[in-house]
């Protein structure tokens, strides 16, 4: 079994269309037949799910289909190929990525560039529900169809066949793709990727699996044949080396008939390929430390423990094993989180962890994100709580705490199992095929832990502790922002003489009780109505807090609310400026009696969340819970608005994430626009974008709590409550929570400011330069619109379509024919809250003796749209995707929250969010309307580019 980790993580390289390449047979040891069961649930004593029915035709094609009812209609398909980057030789490096871009690209009965557009015309939009991704070990194309219709299903089949053995690889289209490829290299091609990759080489010298990231290398890319592409094609494009998976909402025996049908003739061409032979020897080495420096890099440190690789079986004793562990690292993680919310920390935040390193060798690691001059302070609180753990072990309550939040995640889960998503089964389903995983039910998953939980004692999880964790010979890697010569022997030296410090056992620590249950006398019910058309409650108590409930059953097991409280930070003042940032470190502070760390012991198993924060018009949260944990829910949320702690160590923490973020506001293009260019075309305003210099780090939670408590003291409360809720139940939980405090105001009054923004009149074109990568940069084109949502609501959906049909347009034009971006960009904005400050963009990241080329296509295309150049294909592809969405909202908890968080103040807006609404508004839009509205606004006259170019060096 594959236990991805964190550094693991890293490999899994998504794309909208990616690929694969030829490899050599001298590195490879067996073929894919002999490396594995034919499904993971063979070799193991766990069952899989009895609902799955596996199968496989007489040409080695495995297929897994389960039936899903939710949404109603919708149906996922993977079809997954067992090739990934560890196949490519040393000329192929990055082929992988570049076979799955070519799978939109052409094949025998899809010409170039009809693929795509035959999957939007069904409903499908790309990116969003026509995906795929290249890992180092495999290859997976993703369908998202909205319905279960006979025609998308036998289109998005014959498609996925095409992509099996079809593909024609035409040398122009070839040539076209290769400049995406590129470009998505250069844009990942960043300092995290080279801290990994030196990271990787420190670790596993010489690992062959370090040298075959999906991405690749440029080099091989730009040289690689037709021929290349072909022969890696027919070596691992193969029905032995594919499954495909199949969830939603169709036929079982029929979805079989189909695949047999459409699938039954493939065969392999030619001698078929094999996999790589990854083993590595780890040599004995001396404790040694590798430093990666860069600006913009973040400081922090990891001290790692290698030994071998174990290719560990999945069966009910590892997964025991596995969870035992887990209670140790997260009992650890508890004891950093306290640390690190003390005073003058030695660190920012801290954690443990067991991983394998890309399958080469196993690593017992600790890490810690540091500040710049604290790092020898945090290495030693590392090797110190690590050192007592192993000697000391855990305490009772630790490993009880543990146990109780493994308890409600399995249990919940276990409720929850026949209302999980088709998207999300399809997904857990490949992935654990592909990941040697039996895909077992959440209720199994229960009984498995119930059977041995009570042996989860201190002393069990110590052994596997001391067993997985032990440490060996430390090898260090600190990323640091700034030079520090010599620093290596100084890690070194730090760490053995923090050796030398003698610790002593854990502190047993007592869990306080909640302390705030008790808020006053329930408040009254003064208005219960429902709303018929929505099926959704509407309640309004004695003192003006008002509720709207919906019942759902998409979700079993599942709640989730909506906390609105006043008019958030419309109603903060404009100075001292940056009030509202300081908001994020409100829930930090916890609550008067209970700290932050308290209420994490004190909430442990339950499923509850600890949140309170602003948007612009209200303060307040969102939650998700159960109907066991609703009421304890709400007092938590009454508790953060009525008891807030005020603690120092959250404003602390605010401030000094802060001051770390100002290096990375120039750190590339995406960062500039965001923090600079923003500001620029809002003509200035200090509400978009950020500078250091705005004054915002000096904020302090006494100037926040001046201007605040009387707002949370009387604002006007609206709450939503969407899913498996008893409407009975959940208006006593409110009632004796926020019904039971003192008069509020009615309504707020507050939804716009009173301080429109200006958007930038200048039409000079705006340089920008960042220090980031030399060969990367941004174009863009903005041009300013000023439309009220709430007045015009019907040319903001035409605004929306306009800047769907934008997306194709861009895609074609910049990313198809002129290969010169990756995923170039167009959208739209409006803002209710901010007068004047609206815009249509297109956007894309391209070579910097690119940008002038692209600012011309990109006019090009806004010309295009004003003379109507707009075809009914091109809109049908636009529109289409958006009302095949909206079946899926409809069985949505969070569409439901969205549309009744504001049922009673804002009932206009609701009744304009509703699906019937969208559906007759999308339905309205016309051709015609969209080249009025590309006239309207995108003019040359109003058009405002951005560039932004890497910072010239000089030395």
């Amino acid at each position: 079994m594959r236990f991805l980790t964190a550094m693991a993580g890293l490999m899994r390289y998504a794309a909208l269309a990616v690929a694969s390449v030829f490899l050599t047979t001298a590195a490879f040891a067996q073929t894919a037949a002999e490396a594995k069961p034919l499904w993971p649930h063979l070799a193991s004593d766990i069952a899989p799910d009895p609902d799955v029915i596996f199968g496989v035709l007489p040409n080695g094609l495995r297929y897994a289909l389960l039936h899903n009812q939710l949404p109603p209609g919708a149906v996922s398909i993977r079809l997954a190929f067992d090739v990934g980057s560890l196949h490519e030789a040393e000329d192929e490096k990055g082929l992988v990525h570049f076979i799955e871009h070519m799978a939109f690209n052409g094949s025998t009965n899809v010409p170039e560039g009809e693929m795509v557009r035959i999957l939007e015309r069904l409903g499908l939009s790309f990116g969003a529900d026509t995906n795929a991704e290249t890992t180092q070990t495999d290859t997976t194309y993703i369908l998202e169809l909205p319905n279960a219709h006979d025609a998308l299903v036998d289109e998005s089949l014959l498609l996925l066949r095409e992509i099996a053995s079809e593909l024609t690889f035409d040398p122009a289209a070839i040539e076209r793709e290769r400049g995406v490829v590129l470009a998505e290299f250069r844009r990942g091609d960043t300092f995290m990727q080279r801290r990994q990759d030196q990271e990787l080489a420190f670790l596993i010298p010489g690992a062959y699996a370090a040298s075959r990231m999906p991405i690749g290398d440029p080099a091989a890319i730009a040289l690689s044949s037709r021929q290349i592409f072909v022969d890696l094609y027919n070596r691992f494009y193969r029905p032995e080396r594919a499954v495909l998976v199949i969830v939603g909402d169709f036929d079982v025996p029929a979805m079989e008939k189909k695949i047999a049908t459409r699938f039954g003739d493939w065969a392999g061409k030619g001698d078929p390929g094999a996999d790589p032979d990854l083993a590595y020897t780890l040599k004995p080495r001396q404790p040694e430390a590798s430093v990666f420096t860069h600006p913009d890099g973040g400081d922090s440190i990891s001290v790692l423990s290698l030994s071998p690789f174990e290719d560990l079986p999945d069966n009910a004793a590892n997964r025991r094993e596995s969870n035992l562990l887990s209670f140790a690292t997260g009992a650890v993680a508890r004891r950093f989180a306290i640390i690190s919310n003390g005073e003058a920390p030695p660190f920012r935040n801290a954690g443990l962890s067991y991983s394998d390193i890309l399958e080469a060798a196993d690593a017992a690691s600790a890490s810690a994100t540091v500040t710049p001059e604290d790092w020898k302070r945090g290495l030693e609180a590392l090797e110190q709580e690590w050192r007592r753990a192993l000697l000391y072990g855990f305490t009772k309550d630790e490993i009880d705490q543990q146990i109780a939040v493994l308890r409600t995640s399995q249990a919940n889960a276990a409720e929850r199992e026949r209302t999980r998503t088709t998207g999300q089964l399809a997904a857990q389903l490949t992935n654990s095929i592909l990941d040697d995983s039996v895909f077992s039910t959440p209720s199994s998953g229960l009984k498995r832990f119930e059977s041995w939980a009570a042996s989860a004692t201190p002393e069990s999880v110590l052994e596997v502790f001391r067993r997985r964790m032990a440490i060996g010979t430390p090898l260090f890697f600190m990323t640091s922002s700034v030079k520090r010569p010599a620093v290596e022997a100084e890690i070194v030296e730090a760490w053995e003489a923090s050796k030398a410090v003698e610790v002593s056992p854990p502190v047993k620590a007592t869990t306080a009780e909640f302390a705030y249950t008790d808020f006053g006398k329930p408040g009254a019910v003064m208005k219960d109505e429902r709303l018929a058309d929505i099926d959704t409650r509407i309640v309004t108590f004695a003192n003006n807090v008002r509720l709207n409930i919906k019942r759902t059953d998409f979700q079993k097991n599942v709640i989730q609310i909506s906390l609105r409280v006043g008019g958030g930070t419309l109603e903060l003042p404009d100075q001292p400026f940056g009030l509202a940032s300081l908001m994020g470190a409100y829930a930090g502070g916890g609550l008067v009696k209970h700290s932050a760390d308290d209420l994490r012991a004190i909430l442990s198993g339950r499923a509850v969340q600890t949140g309170f924060t602003a948007s612009s018009t209200a303060f307040g949260a969102t939650y998700a819970t159960t109907p066991k944990d609703l009421d304890l829910q709400m007092q938590v949320a009454a508790a953060y608005l009525t008891a807030p702690g005020w603690r120092p160590e959250a404003e602390r923490r605010w401030r000094q994430s802060i001051v770390l973020s100002w290096p990375r506001f120039d750190a590339n293009a995406q960062s500039v626009m965001a923090s600079e260019g923003m500001r620029r075309l809002a003509s200035g305003d200090k509400r978009f974008g950020a500078s250091p210099d705005d004054g915002v780090v000096n904020r302090s939670f006494t100037e926040l709590r001046a201007y605040l408590e009387p707002l949370l003291a009387s604002g006007a409360i609206e709450i939503a409550i969407v899913g498996d809720v008893d409407e009975a139940r959940a208006i006593a939980a409110v009632a004796k929570t926020f019904g039971a405090l003192p008069q509020r105001n009615t309504a707020s009054t507050v939804y716009a400011s009173d301080k429109p923004v200006v958007f930038r009149q200048d039409r000079t074109p705006i340089t920008l330069t960042h220090t980031g990568e030399p060969g990367q940069a941004m174009v863009s084109l903005y041009w300013p619109v000023s439309i009220d949502p709430d007045a015009d609501p019907q040319a903001v959906r035409e605004l929306a379509v306009l800047a769907g049909v934008m997306r194709l347009k861009v895609t074609e034009v910049i990313r198809e024919k002129l290969g010169a971006s990756y995923s170039p960009s167009a959208g739209a904005s409006v803002s209710s809250i901010y007068p004047g400050w609206g815009y249509l963009v297109v956007s894309s990241e391209v070579k910097p003796q690119d940008a002038d080329a692209v600012a011309t296509a990109m006019g090009g295309i806004a010309a295009s749209l004003r003379k109507g150049e707009v075809s009914e294909d091109e809109f049908l592809r636009a529109v289409t995707p958006s009302l095949e969405q909206l079946p899926r909202n409809a069985s949505s908890n969070s569409y439901w929250l969205s549309l009744i968080a504001e049922a009673q103040s804002r009932p206009d807006r609701m009744e304009r969010a509703k699906l019937p609404a969208i559906e007759a508004s999308l339905r309205a839009v016309s051709v015609k309307d969209i080249v009025a509205a590309a006239n309207r606004w995108m003019t040359d006259a109003a058009a405002q580019r951005v560039t932004i170019l890497p910072e010239v060096k000089t030395d």
